[in-house]
């Protein structure tokens, strides 16, 4: 019995962990990096420069 729980407690981290990286590669094709949901430094740089007219 523990050894099912063990395996249903292992394919739910590995599943999850797959989850993740899936979100992760299909936001880096839409140009986005794992960072756009905070608020950094880079970001805002970024922000600024493309407010500047060239």
């Amino acid at each position: 019995m523990s050894l099912i729980v063990n395996i249903l407690i292992m394919a739910a981290i590995v599943g999850f962990a797959g989850y993740q990286i899936y979100r992760a590669v299909k936001r880096s094709k839409q140009g986005k990096c794992a960072a756009c949901d905070y608020d950094c430094e880079a970001k805002r740089m970024m922000d600024n420069a493309k407010k500047r007219p060239v």
